[in-house]
């Protein structure tokens, strides 16, 4: 009598098809992982620019008689800001009116805010400055260093760029 056998398992082709498959698609997911998790550093570095921004701001109404120099560049330990696991930075000649926080360097500088994105000690793909409601807010500025850090202030709505190669200027419409 004859008998039909059934393996159970899978032959190696079709394990193989399915780690090339599930090898593409975690490809494509982290590529999006890693642009949605940029996406959100870059929101926040905005958010504590502009805490810092605003208590800069409620500084110079509580002090209206200050000297320039004072309104250019007041202490980061006179501004009432509250940003989680903010410290002051190490005090240099260029930045002892400073924030630091995991992933940006806030510094008050000639009475706007730039926001340097930081990875450790170094500098990383783009900057923003960010300007007082009584300079004009629309003078708000994404800077980029590379192409990657062009492409993410186009994706977060700086649109009016002009630039060339890895340093780009964009300004909100």
């Amino acid at each position: 009598m004859y008998q039909k056998i059934f393996s159970k398992g899978f032959t190696l082709t079709e394990l193989m098809a399915v780690v090339i498959i599930i090898a593409i698609l975690a490809g494509i997911g982290f590529g999006s992982y890693k642009k949605a998790v940029e996406r959100s550093h870059f929101t926040e570095g905005l958010v504590a620019g502009n805490t810092v921004l605003e208590a800069m701001t409620r500084y110079y109404y509580d002090n209206p008689d200050l000297s320039s120099s004072a309104r250019s560049y007041p202490k980061a330990d006179y501004l009432d800001v509250g940003l989680s696991n903010a410290k002051t930075c190490t005090i240099s000649a260029s930045k002892n009116y400073c924030f630091k926080t995991k992933y940006f360097e806030i510094i008050i500088l000639n009475g706007r805010v730039q926001v340097n994105r930081i990875q450790g000690s170094t500098l990383k793909d783009y900057y923003f400055l960010l300007y007082p409601e009584y300079a004009g807010r629309s003078l708000d500025k994404c800077i980029s260093r590379s192409v990657s850090g062009y492409d993410l202030c186009k994706t977060m709505g700086y649109t009016a760029c002009s630039g060339s190669g890895s340093s780009y200027t964009c300004q909100k419409p």
